[in-house]
């Protein structure tokens, strides 16, 4: 009778295992989800039905360049089986027809980002493909002109914390009335000796400034801010002796 017993039981546990299985291996299907006011649409595979969800966040002031509200697409620790595309609609009542871009925010950086996979940019919709979801936004795309930014790096270099070994300085404008959106072509990635090196945590530092640079050709006073992503060893050991922080060549 035991034996039986331990027959069936061993058989219930690689039944349950076999459903556990079936669940998380089945097939992802195709989902589709549309925000509340119909602007966005999102497009991807997911093995469960609510997957994705999509937040107006209509409370938060339009800034330039961002021409929509913000929209709040979850979930974003999710690794997905494939990019997820979203389709934003060019409106004259939504105030969109000018749109020429997407924005992702960066919460680590605390500044926008442009995104550049563009899978379908018509006179009604402009879509891109994303790997991770957060905050998107619709906006145009002023022409700042990127000024030197030498002696803002050397100062953050100067400030990095005890053991890093690695860095990596990124840099936003904010324009009038505006929100901060990395500023391409700036830049700095460095580390000991020139290395870039990686460590076992992460910390952030930044500096701000206003100057007058061209934007869209007409003098403009604009913020800048860098923002420094710092690679730090956990036991605080950072260049060795006769090592400094450099900028790779």
């Amino acid at each position: 009778m035991k034996s039986i017993r331990g027959i069936f039981g061993v058989f219930a546990v690689v039944v349950l295992g076999m459903t556990v299985w079936f669940i998380v291996a089945k097939e992802p299907e195709a989902r589709e989800v549309k925000s509340s006011d119909g602007v966005v649409t999102i497009t991807g595979l997911s093995r469960t039905a609510n997957d994705f969800a999509v937040t107006v966040d209509d409370a938060a002031t339009v800034a330039t360049p961002l021409v929509s509200h913000v929209y709040h697409v979850s979930p974003t620790n999710v690794q997905h089986d494939a990019p997820i595309i979203l389709s934003f609609e060019r409106s004259a009542t939504a105030g969109t027809l000018n749109a020429a871009a997407v924005y992702w925010f960066d919460a680590s950086l605390g500044m926008w980002e442009r995104l550049y996979d563009v899978v379908a940019d018509t006179n009604d919709v402009l879509a891109v493909q994303a790997t991770t979801l957060g905050d998107f936004a619709l906006g145009i795309t002023p022409n700042v002109v990127a000024p030197t930014m030498l002696t803002a790096f050397d100062s953050l270099r100067a400030k990095a914390p005890q053991g890093t070994r690695g860095y990596a300085i990124r840099v936003a404008y904010t324009l009038p009335d505006g929100v901060p959106v990395q500023l391409e072509g700036v830049s700095e990635r460095g580390g000991c000796g020139g290395k870039f090196g990686a460590g076992n945590r992460q910390e952030f530092s930044s500096t701000s400034f206003v100057l007058s640079v061209p934007v869209d050709d007409v003098a403009t006073l604009v913020t800048m801010t860098a923002v420094a992503e710092w690679n730090i060893a956990e036991d605080d050991l950072g260049c060795a002796d006769g090592e400094e922080l450099q900028p790779q060549e």
